[in-house]
């Protein structure tokens, strides 16, 4: 059962991503964008927000950063900010509520040995330092560190030099810097993945991740629209979905999207979420539906449920019990995916039997139009490959 950080761990923040704690929000980013930028017609501080994106995360860090405040203020739209921009942010106060916390650092567990040149600055313990230097500042706002798969991933300490005092307590010393988390890795479009891509290892990051930030950490997704490689293939909106679903399903707590593409000519862009037809109708199509189900996602996992396939694939579920802890709907909900795995990395379709806590009775499918009976305890029902059902009874 993965672990369920609470909605009012953000409380503390009173001028953070959910001050109020609401169950209704489901936090959907997109990571370092320029609010001025135009795509379509539409300034992107716009654009993002009309399908669903709330925040996002960094503002581009160079000489023309005034222009993309300026973009921020105009467009309305909320961003965390470089860490060593909480000078700016204290002194704008007329704008306060644009600024929701201040990214620290990006896979500094990597790029601390960049181009064979070793960065101190990156290690662990310098991380830690940063952040609670801004903490100390602006205690009103969360830090947010995104890291790479040398934390994110299964094998990870087999890439991770320059270790400060061993591979896991360095992992654990990176999160303790970060109130708010994340780990790329691009199991889609990876370029050395071969025929071993999948969804599969999205949940895979939010379950490395856990261990090292434990069980009350918001962690969040992240789930690329592009083509992130300069090699490799461009995901596509079905395998997005599937990818997004995976980490909520492995206990994501919001949604990180990676825009930028880098093509093998050496061009590239960064918003190929709106760039995309395709991917920005299917984006906003996933997103409406998380918010939708907000409160749900944010309610406790609960033991309870159980899931098998007919045929070995393995499938991930979520209960939660709503009425137990007095949301919104007071229903009993299950959430269920067909997973995979290295020998199946793009799943398979499959007859599922999820045992339940309810003898008998009707589950409503959400989104489908259909129901399925409850049969001595069990919902039979069949999946296609990584597709995701929702049950209430």
């Amino acid at each position: 059962m993965p672990a369920s950080p609470s909605v009012d761990y953000y409380r503390k923040w009173v001028n953070g991503p959910n001050p109020t704690g609401d169950p209704a929000v489901f936090p959907i980013n997109v990571w370092m964008q320029d609010p001025s930028g135009v795509e379509n017609g539409e300034k992107l501080g716009r654009a993002f927000p009309a399908i669903g994106v709330d925040f996002g995360i960094g503002l581009w860090e160079d000489e023309w950063w005034y222009l993309r405040q300026e973009g921020l203020h105009e467009t309305d739209w909320r961003v965390y900010v470089d860490g060593t921009r909480v000078d700016a942010v204290l002194a704008d106060t007329a704008h306060a509520r644009n600024y929701v916390g201040y990214l620290i650092a990006d896979e500094p567990d990597m790029t601390k040995v960049y181009g064979d040149v070793f960065h101190p600055d990156m290690q662990p313990s310098a991380i830690v330092g940063a952040a609670d230097a801004v903490r100390a500042k602006d205690p009103s706002r969360p830090t947010y560190l995104n890291f790479s798969p040398w934390m994110g991933t299964p094998t990870g300490e087999v890439g991770y030099g320059h270790i400060e005092e061993s591979y896991e307590e360095d992992m654990r010393t990176y999160c303790s810097a970060a109130d708010i988390a994340s780990a790329d890795y691009y199991g889609w479009t990876h370029p050395d993945r071969n025929h071993t891509v999948g969804a599969y290892s999205y949940g895979q990051v939010i379950d490395t991740m856990r261990k090292w930030c434990g069980p009350d950490k918001p962690l969040y997704g992240f789930v690329e629209t592009g083509h992130p490689h300069d090699r490799g293939e461009t995901i596509d909106p079905d395998q997005l979905e599937s990818a997004v679903w995976n980490t909520v399903l492995h206990g994501a707590t919001g949604i990180n999207y990676f825009a930028h593409s880098f093509h093998t000519d050496g061009t590239g862009e960064y918003s190929s979420i709106l760039t995309r037809p395709a991917i920005t109708a299917r984006v906003a199509a996933v997103n409406a539906r998380l918010k939708s189900l907000a409160p749900v996602l944010n309610a406790p996992n609960l033991p309870g449920v159980t899931a098998s396939s007919d045929n070995g694939i393995p499938v991930s579920v979520l209960y939660k019990d709503l009425g137990m802890h007095k949301q919104v709907g007071d229903a009993r909900w299950v959430l269920a995916q067909t997973d995979g795995t290295k020998d199946h990395p793009r799943s398979r379709a499959a007859r599922v039997t999820l045992t339940v806590p309810m003898s008998s009775g009707t589950a409503t499918v959400v989104d489908e139009d259909r129901t399925v009976p409850i049969v001595d305890g069990r919902i039979v029902d069949d999946f296609g490959p990584y597709q995701v059902h929702v049950y209430r009874f």
